[in-house]
């Protein structure tokens, strides 16, 4: 990834236990800067309410990657503000993206108590992002990956198909598992297919076409890139999110977004995706397939293709997840 703009250079060393600043070219209600210390590690400097309790302010302390965020007392300007900094300049792209979302989100506050509190918020979700090891946005395959599991969560809601308490849970493509759901007694492969890739899908291990669930399907989406008429990530997120009633499960479907290397900043709002068709099927003992019971000794993590119009007899409309 690289710099948009860079907010910090050609500032001048800082003394030592003090920062240099550079205001924010927006015009805000509060102090809002670019900064750097002495030691030369950029930061943003975001300026909150005194009034905001002290035992509120430990909200502040949260626990990111390389980066610090503090609050502090300015007595020279008489404010209070918090200070996020980055500890290591190697990571100044994924950071300036961090800094540009918070601005982003409190620029058009008046009130400095409000600031505080959506600045947490939105750091609470760096934090799920940056634990999941991201070093950079998703790319153009992992957002195509993420958006069909998630066209899949949509469906399954908005058709009342299955409980979001039991939805939610069972999405398992965040965590790398074998199948991208596990929903009561089925287990759920999600796959998808853009421009040229039409005919076959790529199977990623000898575990992911097994289970010892009682049910397990392939469920294939055909999308395209769209000018308009699309859906993008921050779409399809926000449609999801309206259709979740209970605020646990809200938090946990956001949670796993960001264990799956997604936030909604506008990087997002594009591409467009649009689910030209799709297809299911089960998978049977004589589906075609690698699976472990059948792997040489001494061979595993087996990547192969699969050729849909092979399999076009296992195409099934019923999906078998009964509420148990």
């Amino acid at each position: 990834m690289t710099l948009i703009f860079d907010p910090w250079a050609d500032m001048t060393p800082a003394p030592k236990r003090q920062l240099v600043r550079r205001r924010v070219k927006i015009e805000v209600d509060f102090a809002l800067f670019w900064i750097q210390d002495h030691e030369g590690r950029p930061g943003l400097l975001i300026e909150i309410s005194k009034l905001v309790p002290n035992i509120s302010l430990q909200e502040a302390k949260i626990n990111i990657r390389d980066i610090s965020v503090d609050v502090f007392e300015f007595n020279d300007d008489n404010i209070r503000a918090l200070v996020v900094k980055l500890e290591h300049r190697q990571n100044q792209d994924v950071f300036l993206k961090l800094c540009l979302d918070l601005i982003e989100n409190i620029k058009t506050y008046h009130d400095k108590y409000d600031i505080f509190y959506t600045v947490c918020k939105r750091l609470k979700k760096w934090q799920s992002l940056f634990s999941s090891g991201l070093k950079n946005l998703l790319s153009k395959n992992e957002m195509q990956g993420l958006y069909a599991e998630l066209y899949f969560i949509a469906n399954m809601l908005e058709n009342n198909l299955l409980d979001e308490n039991i939805l939610i849970q069972g999405w398992k493509g965040p965590e790398k598992k074998h199948q991208d759901f596990i929903l009561n007694d089925s287990a759920i492969e999600i796959k998808s297919l853009a421009g040229d890739q039409r005919d076959k899908v790529r199977i990623t291990s000898e575990d992911q076409l097994y289970t010892h669930l009682e049910h397990l399907y392939l469920q294939v989406y055909f999308l395209s890139e769209t000018q308009n008429n699309g859906e993008s990530l921050n779409t399809i997120t926000k449609r999801i999110i309206s259709n979740l009633r209970k605020i646990e499960i809200i938090n946990l479907f956001e949670l796993k977004l960001g264990i799956a290397g997604y936030i909604d900043i506008s990087d997002y709002d594009l591409p467009l995706f649009k689910v030209k068709d799709h297809y299911m099927y089960i998978i049977k003992d004589d589906f075609p397939r690698i699976t472990r019971n059948f792997l040489p000794e001494g061979i595993e993590s087996v990547t192969y293709e699969l050729v849909l119009s092979s399999i076009e007899r296992f195409r099934t409309n019923k999906l078998n997840i009964m509420e148990q």
